[in-house]
């Protein structure tokens, strides 16, 4: 498209993500290219596209801890059904459950629990409305209509509030969390803790198929904590499969840097060539392999 200080921008035939070419990236021989550079640079630049993914994982988890976080111990009401016993007593979404005959709720097994044990039976259930406190009667039914529930509501999370540095340790908290599910969880297959279904490696219609679920349930709940805590799980993940010692990914770049560290020689750049291209063609193979896969068995969702 464009020239800039010596750097080409361009937009390819096929605009899937995007990518870097520095001068000289496999040939030493070109003077201030990034194979010429000193071991140090080489690792800064190689590092910077993980840390990146690592940043926006970070980002992600922030803003849904910060301005989505839910508290899951106050049931809201996010929707009412047509006709539904809540619908004929004057439920409405925004309604926050507080209890039922007298029995404080305090999350969603509750809630279900109590409905469920009392259905055919009128109970008086307690809303805050508005800062106001209200009672209806109702009988939640016996039997219903598949996705209506007794009721006929929908339940959500209402946002609590949660400051920058509370919010800073969760969403680290949650980074950790995720980086020790993905070392552990090779053992975890081998020792049949996990399934191959819930290690399965997704490609572009399973990340939308995710992503869909999610925005389905954050419309319901009215903010994106699901979708944006998805982008964080997808990013890091990003991150550390292209810190993986696979030829043609950055992981693989930094080995070979490494090994001449150990060594004190360069491994030869037609090997590393070779190598890289070896890799490229394998990854290029298991992305068309898992985008198959999306489509012939799809990723189970709840």
């Amino acid at each position: 498209l464009f020239e800039r200080n010596g750097t080409k921008y361009s937009l390819n035939w096929i605009p899937l993500g995007g990518f870097v070419r520095p001068a000289g990236e496999d040939d030493p021989d070109i003077p201030d290219g990034l194979a010429a550079s000193s071991k140090t640079t080489r690792s800064i630049v190689l590092l910077a596209g993980p840390l990146m993914n690592v940043f926006i994982a970070f980002l992600a988890f922030l803003l849904a801890f910060r301005f989505a976080s839910p508290d899951a111990e106050r049931v809201l009401i996010t929707d009412v059904t047509e006709g539904t016993p809540a619908h004929q007593v004057g439920v409405i979404p925004g309604d926050m459950v507080m209890t039922i005959n007298n029995i404080p709720i305090d999350g969603f097994d509750r809630m279900v629990e109590v409905v469920t044990d009392n259905q055919g039976e009128e109970i008086d259930l307690e809303l805050q409305r508005d800062g106001e406190l209200i009672t209806v009667v109702l009988v939640p039914r016996i039997e219903f209509p598949e996705g209506q529930g007794p009721i006929g509501v929908t339940l959500g999370y209402p946002v609590r509030s949660v400051g920058w540095v509370e919010a800073t340790g969760m969403s680290l908290d949650s980074m950790r969390l995720q980086v020790d599910a993905l070392i552990h969880l090779p053992g975890r297959l081998i020792s049949g803790e996990a399934t191959p279904e819930e290690a399965r490696v997704s490609g572009l219609k399973g990340i939308h198929d995710m992503l869909s679920w999610a925005s389905a349930i954050d419309r319901s709940s009215q903010r994106p904590f699901v979708t944006l805590n998805i982008i964080g799980v997808i990013s890091l993940g990003l991150a550390i499969a292209n810190l993986l010692p696979i030829p043609a990914l950055d992981g693989g770049r930094l080995t070979f840097v490494a090994l001449e560290a150990v060594f004190g020689k360069r491994i030869s750049p037609q090997l590393q060539g070779y190598a890289h291209a070896v890799g490229f063609v394998i990854l290029l193979a298991l992305m068309v392999y898992f985008n198959i896969q999306d489509f012939v068995n799809p990723i189970s969702l709840p």
